[in-house]
């Protein structure tokens, strides 16, 4: 995907997404219809960690492949063929996570979008 279509579906899922909140991620989504002309396995994420919190680059990646690798595990939740999922997921806390920290609350976050 081009760099200025991300940046348009960026900019749609913050001023009209719905937000989650569940410690210590927050999430910020859209759904929407799919279309027949579309790709069957779209389902686009990104991950934010803010520079304010993880002065080092290597610590903010680290805590995006944590992300990442989380919900490509946990994507089988989104079996809806019918659906196009857009979701953000902004890491908020000061510390240092682990994998199972991370892992929960995503499987969380996604269990409630999936309920929308």
């Amino acid at each position: 995907m081009k760099t200025k279509l991300k940046k348009i579906y960026l900019k749609k899922i913050i001023k009209n997404g719905k937000y989650l909140f569940i410690y210590p991620i927050s999430s910020v989504f859209i759904i929407e219809k799919r279309n027949n002309e579309q790709h069957s396995s779209i389902n686009l994420i990104g991950t934010l960690v803010k520079k304010k919190k993880f002065r080092k680059s290597v610590s903010r990646n680290r805590i995006k492949r944590l992300l990442k690798a989380s919900f490509f595990l946990n994507k089988c939740i989104f079996k809806k063929k019918d659906k196009i999922y857009y979701v953000i997921f902004i890491y908020q806390t000061l510390y240092f996570p682990n994998y199972k920290n991370i892992d929960d609350s995503v499987k969380k976050i996604l269990n409630k979008i999936k309920c929308y």
